[in-house]
């Protein structure tokens, strides 16, 4: 590693010497357009182009003002807009002049023409106002037009208004067509663009998204879940009041966002301003507001306890007028949960054995959120933010069902988040540079250890957890990006953006796996198997913690460039790198060496074999580090009149992930742990061809297993090996489309392409390369190790979608909003994440994934009503995920079909909160909250049983085949709440 950074150093100093110099300077935020918007137009007296002048843009929470020069043919650019409101004042080098109030959003470029008057002139005629279609002098919103970009703007309104049940803000990225949020209550992110599409995410790959918050980066690089703290959890990753808004970017997205293959949320906080202004709120639901869910009702059980309450604060304000503002923030979630035990094949001889241990058992869970942000406007070209955020949780889980509360695990999160900001804009000059840091600690552990965990196959699992674990990521990156406006070559003006980040990772995995062994019993009286003692034990021995040091390091340059009134050319380029994604310094064991070997001479001259043994060596210093994510991103847009009312859009794009360093890890990690598998019997003979031992009491504990490994009988565990020439996931993203003004309406249609390659997953290696005749691959013995499993990139997938929105946004002369999000979505996938019935990944077809559903449309709205009351509703309409199907009806091994095939039933939800304002005077007010989720009771089923047998081997086929087992989405349920505004 020191070799490499040496010579990386000597060939490009100016990369790592600017990098490292900016960060050291402290200039402040990430690329301006995950933190700021923007405002482009022409200034125009008597319909010509004025020459020369000024536009001043001046924030109305905070008073500070930013200038631009207007440059030739009238044209001007105002970068690194905060979000908000401003009144821009036009003023030309003869005097006329104009005045308006605008609002721009997040990582919004919009259009904004003017016409200034002389005194004389405006005196004689009505206020001016502007040539832009989409503005009026009241601060209404900017709607984006001009862009390549598939976008989607939540604003403050939607996110306080809508009704949602858990205040995740991610979960309102469904109303951005090809996005969709996880109906999983214990991994609460989103995914999109069908690639790695699993029902609750997947353990291998990470949906390829990421979020940035205030420009900080959430991006997971150990963990799956695609956000830190989003694996395994219940919580929310970030305290909601503190969101002011944030951008759904679903396909195209610019050179500036990073390490994500499908797509990106940039959300920014809220702020500090000249007035005092805060909340305090609380929601309440608990049982009595929620109806039996389907399988409650089905099996005539009782409705387990459940208590929610959410509740928080928010204050923000001056500490020294137009200089220094404070925003503050705090969130608590306490819920408590109650799972029911059942055991399974009921019948008297197990219930009289296990009875005991049925029943509702509590699952608490408590999570604190806080956030906090000093913004000192230092001067009239430089503004300082420093902010803080920390998420800390904890919940008792890992149990119900046929597992028993002694089986729980306690799961601890963590996330802290710091952030120094520095922004400094003179003319047609904007820097924005950053330094934040990220600690994320993730610590599942068994709330019983000292239990030893027994299984007692299809009726119950006693005792404790198996597994603990500790992942943790830290980060500290430093950023900056330069802007400069109103450049003039080529024709037209130019918006040029260049930046470079430098990101220092630490990763540390610990994974204790069957630490605390696992006893399988099962009934078999042709094995003679019974539950006097078990069929096989599981237990974990070794070092069961890798840690590595990574640094990431990007560069990007973005040029958007107005060619004339009608085009619009985006061009940008992003290179990204990384030291040690791979785990570079990792030996492979002289053991793992031999087995490798052994493998490569049995396969030698078997058909089709291309297994080479040093493909997976790695020696210390030859796993060289991926330099060629060069990304290109190209877009252009054509305004049709020259008015924004019809602008033709297309863009491409490529987009380099990361390869989850815990893939890297765990090759390390079940080198150095193994895991044993032992099997017994009442009299020590072979079962099924496999050996067994003979049973003895004294081998029900760790102590007991132990002994076995160290005299020497116990089996073989597994070689996980990773390619030497392992490279990050991408996505190549190709889109067309239209935006139409209907009126008040806002249209676009969108077609997207996204092709991903080089996924991750698992494959077998020590298997023969042609099936035998039953359809399987002949397990290959090697010394040491039971199987050798290998990474493949062979993984991938294709999507097309077609996109709709419409759009019709609230104000307060037409006190009501539409937002439409329609997708049409065809999905298709080679391979999956664990290929042990097909090997051969790059020889499968593409088969349909659980992204392919066909049609999806959600649709949410507003309405103030009489009385002080406002009604809001978000309904979800979909035709169904479909279900993974293990189709067997034509044989097993490589005759059987593997795909997301299942037709499932359409999900219907309709949400519905009205909320009654009562106004205290002197800006006080206080609101009553009722909130309806899934109001029709509909049953939104979120997996099904997908297996058809083998004919031969079972005859009868399966009953069950098609059968929901679990559900997708709550059933009917009220939240009750309020909350008091100043």
């Amino acid at each position: 590693m020191r070799g490499f950074r040496t010579a990386y150093l000597a060939a490009t100093p100016w990369l790592l010497g600017t990098a490292i110099c900016t960060s050291f300077a402290l200039i402040a935020p990430a690329a301006a357009q995950t933190t700021t918007g923007s405002i482009r137009g022409i200034v125009s007296s008597d319909g010509k182009p004025v020459a020369g002048g000024e536009v001043s843009a001046r924030n109305l929470a905070t008073g500070a003002t930013r200038r631009a020069a207007i440059g030739a043919g009238g044209r001007y650019a105002l970068s690194g807009l905060q979000p908000g409101s401003y009144e821009i004042d036009y003023k030309a080098s003869d005097g006329a002049s104009t005045r308006q109030q605008v609002t721009i959003g997040v990582g919004q470029v919009a259009t904004l023409n003017a016409q200034v008057q002389t005194a004389a002139a405006a005196a004689e005629s009505q206020p001016a106002t502007s040539s832009g279609s989409n503005i009026v002098v009241t601060a209404a919103q900017l709607v984006e037009t001009r862009t390549s970009e598939i976008a989607t703007n939540v604003s403050t309104r939607q996110i306080e208004n809508l009704p949602q049940s858990s205040r995740n803000f991610l979960n309102f990225a469904d109303l951005a067509p090809g996005v969709r949020s996880s109906n999983s209550e214990t991994r609460k992110t989103f995914s999109s663009g069908g690639v790695s599409q699993g029902r609750d995410g997947e353990s291998l790959a990470a949906p390829q998204v990421n979020v940035f918050i205030d420009g900080v980066s959430l991006k997971s690089n150990v963990q799956q879940g695609g956000l830190v703290g989003q694996d395994s959890s219940r919580g929310n990753p970030f305290p909601q009041a503190a969101v002011q808004e944030f951008r759904v970017l679903s396909s195209n997205f610019k050179a500036e966002y990073e390490d994500a293959g499908t797509s990106v949320i940039t959300a920014i906080t809220k702020s500090g301003g000249n007035d005092f202004h805060g909340e305090a709120f609380g929601f309440y639901q608990d049982a009595g507001l929620r109806a039996k869910d389907y399988f409650q009702k089905k099996n005539d059980l009782a409705e387990p306890a459940y208590k929610r309450k959410q509740y928080g604060a928010s204050l923000g304000g001056p500490i020294i007028k137009d200089k220094l503002f404070f925003f503050a923030a705090y969130e608590g979630n306490d819920e408590d949960r109650a799972q029911n035990v059942l055991i399974g094949q009921a019948d008297p001889a197990n219930l009289a054995r296990f009875g005991q241990y049925q029943g509702s058992f509590l699952s608490p869970f408590r999570e604190d959120l806080g956030f906090a942000k000093l913004s000192w406007q230092a001067g009239d070209s430089d503004r300082i933010e420093l902010a803080g955020s920390i998420r800390k949780e904890k919940e008792i889980a890992g149990f119900g069902g046929q597992v028993a509360y002694d089986g729980a695990s306690v799961n601890r999160n963590k996330v802290y988040t710091g952030n120094l900001r520095w922004t400094h804009d003179k003319g047609d000059f904007l820097n924005e540079a950053s330094v934040d840091w990220l600690y994320y600690g993730f610590t599942p552990s068994p709330l019983n250890p000292d239990m030893v965990g027994q299984d007692y196959e299809g009726v119950i699992r006693l005792g404790g957890g198996s597994t603990a674990q500790k992942v943790v990521q830290k980060g500290l990156t430093f950023r900056d990006a330069a802007t400069f406006s109103n450049v003039d070559f080529l024709g037209g003006s130019h918006v040029i953006k260049v930046g470079a980040k430098l990101s220092l990772q630490d990763y540390e995995v610990t994974n204790q796996l069957n630490f605390n062994p696992v006893f399988n019993y099962r009934i078999s009286a042709s094995q003679g198997l019974d539950y006097s003692f078990p069929a096989e034990a599981r237990l974990g021995t070794g070092n069961p913690t890798v840690e590595a040091k990574n640094t990431q390091i990007g560069l990007f340059v973005q040029d958007d460039w107005e060619v004339d009134d009608h085009l619009t050319v985006n061009l940008g380029l992003r290179w990204d790198y990384e030291t040690n994604a791979k785990n570079n310094n990792y030996e492979t064991s002289p053991a793992a060496i031999e087995a490798l070997r052994s493998l490569e001479t049995q396969l030698a001259g078997q058909p089709g074999n291309i297994f080479r043994a040093d493909d997976y060596i790695s020696t210390g210093n030859n796993r060289k580090p991926y330099w060629k994510a060069f990304q290109p991103r190209v877009g252009l847009s054509y305004d049709i009149k020259g008015d924004q009312s019809t602008v033709l859009f297309a863009g491409y794009g490529r987009y380099f992930d990361r390869t989850l360093f815990r893939n890297a890890a765990e090759e390390a990690l079940l080198d150095q742990y193994e895991v044993r598998t032992f099997f017994f019997s009442r009299d020590g003979l072979p079962r099924n061809g496999q050996p067994t031992i003979q049973w003895n009491d004294a081998y029900l504990s760790r102590d007991g297993l132990q002994g076995l490994i160290d005299s020497g009988i116990a089996p073989n565990g597994e070689l996980r090996v990773i390619r030497n020439d392992t490279r990050p996931p991408s996505t190549d993203q190709f889109s067309v489309g239209i935006r139409q003004k209907v009126g008040v309406l806002r249209t676009s249609l969108s077609y997207t392409h996204i092709k991903a390659k080089d996924q991750v997953g698992y494959t077998p290696l020590n298997r023969s390369t042609t099936p035998n005749a039953n359809g399987f691959y002949d397990t290959i013995v090697v010394p040491g190790y039971g199987t050798v499993v290998g990474l493949t990139q062979a993984r991938a997938s294709k999507y097309d979608g077609i996109f709709l929105t419409i759009d019709k946004p609230y104000s307060k002369s037409s006190p009501w909003s539409l937002n439409l999000a329609y997708t049409m979505a065809f999905s298709k996938e080679r391979g999956y994440s664990f290929n042990f019935d097909f090997p051969r990944v790059e020889e499968q077809p593409y088969r349909p994934n659980a992204g392919n559903e066909r049609h999806r449309v959600v649709l949410s709205g507003m309405v103030d009503l009489p009385w002080g009351i406002q009604a809001s509703s978000l309904m979800q309409w979909g035709s169904g995920q479909p279900y993974l199907v293990t189709d067997q009806s034509a044989g097993e091994g490589v005759n059987q079909i593997i795909a997301s095939t299942g037709k499932t039933k359409d999900f219907r939800q309709v949400d519905l909160r009205l909320t009654k304002t009562v106004a205290l005077g002197g800006g006080k007010e206080i609101q009553l909250i009722a909130e309806a989720f899934n109001i029709f009771n509909r049953a939104n089923f979120g997996g099904y049983d997908g297996f058809i047998p083998y004919p031969v081997n079972d005859p009868d086929g399966n009953p069950n085949f098609g059968t929901p087992n679990s559900l997708a989405g709550p059933p009917r349920s009220f939240q009750f709440g309020a909350r008091f505004r100043f």
